[in-house]
């Protein structure tokens, strides 16, 4: 089995449809495991650090006597009352250690909710703003933004930007279209292909961190309520993925993509609702030039690839995603011209042709392209397709 990308801390997102959720609540067995729940026992015992501080000490038990599902019950009605939780909220609950889990409360909008009487200890300030979402079909096209997150956090960027900017999983940064509709703020164009790229359908359930400037982090859950982990070898997808996460940056011959640059206030991370704050570095990737050192203007392709060149692709062809031939309109057999300076004439005609499963790039021209411009093997380019027979490439040297 392919490495996972990285191992967040083993988190359970549970959405609260009924009443019946407050009194007791259905807990995976993957996570009750974690917490605790050993094989071939009826209960254990866990404790809960609440959005005000205070640790509530509750019940894990399996239904049924015994032999059903693992559910929080005892106290957790008391827990649920005593943060105001009510049916129609949700909650995600982040494992700590064996026994230790910290819970965020999200109200009924969606919108992460805010305790402003927090325990004593707990330092009050600001934190960075959520919302959850558990996907219907109707948000499987365009999904809609609480508006109450709109009002309170968005108002100031639109619709002074038009897009949105998603850092997912894996790493990569997505451009995402954002809409205005008489239902409000909607994520549009690119949405679908987020989450097609990233296996994502109705009953998964995402968390969107909001970092500023409509830049968002998101975290996705899966069916069940557990975190949702990616295979190392689905890093190299890309469609609307901007720039590579992972590749080295000295040897560069010349352009690499910078996904965002913006400036961002340091900001207290420890806040009434979250306990345990963990800070993620979300440092943009870099614009420069190896020989002057000059900061180049960052520029954000619509689509972008990245891929480790082998032996193969030099002596004989590229492959490209069938994806991403798709999503630039690439159909069938034409001519693409490569450049490696958008403001030089040097060009390099190459031939591109589909199979049944993906493109590829072959012929005089490509091999022309690989001589001249010294590729060699171990090397990484990023071709960045600023029109569908118009690419430019990147070359990091290995």
């Amino acid at each position: 089995m392919a490495p996972v990308v990285h191992r967040a801390r083993p988190k359970y997102a549970a959405a609260l449809p009924s009443p019946a959720c407050l009194h007791e609540l259905r807990v995976p067995g993957e996570f009750a495991a974690r917490l605790g729940g050993e094989d071939g026992a009826a209960a254990a015992v866990v404790l809960l650090v609440s959005p005000l501080g205070k640790v509530w000490r509750e019940e894990l038990r399996r239904a049924g006597g015994g032999g059903g599902p693992w559910q929080l019950g005892g106290g957790w009605a008391g827990f649920a009352a005593a943060h105001g939780v009510e049916a129609g909220w949700s909650v995600v609950f982040r494992f700590e250690r064996r026994g230790v889990a910290t819970v965020r409360a999200f109200d009924a909008a969606g919108c992460l909710a805010r305790f402003c009487t927090p325990h004593a200890g707990v330092a009050a300030g600001k934190s960075r703003p959520r919302f959850i979402r558990l996907l219907h079909t109707d948000d499987l096209e365009k999904m809609r933004i609480p508006d109450k997150f709109v009002q309170e956090h968005l108002t100031e960027n639109y619709p002074s930007s038009q897009k949105a900017m998603i850092l997912s999983p894996l790493g990569k940064f997505w451009r995402v279209e954002l809409g205005r509709h008489q239902s409000g703020m909607l994520l549009g164009d690119g949405w679908a292909r987020f989450l097609t790229a990233h296996d994502l359908s109705e009953g998964h359930i995402l968390v969107f961190r909001y970092e500023d400037n409509m830049v968002f982090t998101v975290e996705t859950f899966m069916q069940n309520g557990c975190l949702k982990e990616y295979e190392a070898e689905a890093a190299d997808m890309t469609d609307d993925a901007i720039g590579p996460s992972s590749v080295p940056q000295q040897g560069v011959k010349e352009l690499v993509v910078s996904p965002v640059k913006k400036k961002r206030k340091t900001r207290n991370e420890n806040t009434c609702l979250e306990v345990y704050g963990n800070k993620p570095n979300l440092s943009p990737i870099s614009s420069k030039k190896v020989a002057s050192q000059k900061k180049l203007v960052s520029t954000v392709p619509r689509h972008s690839f990245t891929k480790r060149i082998t032996r193969h692709d030099i002596t004989s062809l590229i492959a490209v995603k069938k994806s991403i031939c798709s999503s630039v309109g690439l159909l069938g057999t034409c001519e693409i011209t490569m450049k490696m300076s958008m403001g030089n004439t040097r060009s390099w005609p190459v031939l591109f042709k589909m199979a049944n499963n993906f493109g590829y790039i072959t012929g005089q021209g490509w091999k022309r392209f690989c001589c001249e411009s010294k590729l060699k093997e171990g090397d990484h380019c990023t071709f960045s397709v600023i029109e569908t027979t118009v690419w430019h490439v990147t070359v990091v040297s290995s």
